[in-house]
């Protein structure tokens, strides 16, 4: 999927980007690069304000992957209705088959 400018989402959103797909990885990287670059040269400027990429975790089946997850983190059950709340905002990156990035301004 990797880089995607859509005018339905945030100003901030830069694109969706497949963990299995190494071309995908490779852009997320350079996006990351490329902030990490700018807030150098925003430093260097005298600016007193950074940007961040913030990726959130998305995949399929998610209130199955979360109850896993989170039985698992917990070491005891945890209920169907838990896990589809928690599963309905966005999945922990380490268990997330893709990712949305957003850029940020921070302070």
């Amino acid at each position: 999927m990797g880089i995607q400018l859509n005018k339905n989402r945030s100003d901030a959103y830069i694109g969706t980007f497949d963990y299995e797909c190494a071309d995908d990885m490779l852009q997320l990287n350079e996006v990351r690069g490329m902030v990490k670059n700018m807030n150098r040269m925003l430093r260097e400027d005298g600016y007193d304000y950074q940007y961040y990429v913030k990726c959130q975790g998305r995949g399929t089946n998610r209130t199955a992957r979360m109850k896993t997850w989170l039985s698992n983190k917990y070491n005891r059950p945890v209920s169907d209705h838990w896990a589809q709340d928690a599963g309905q905002r966005s999945l922990p990156l380490e268990i997330a088959d893709r990712v949305d990035a957003y850029i940020y301004r921070r302070r």
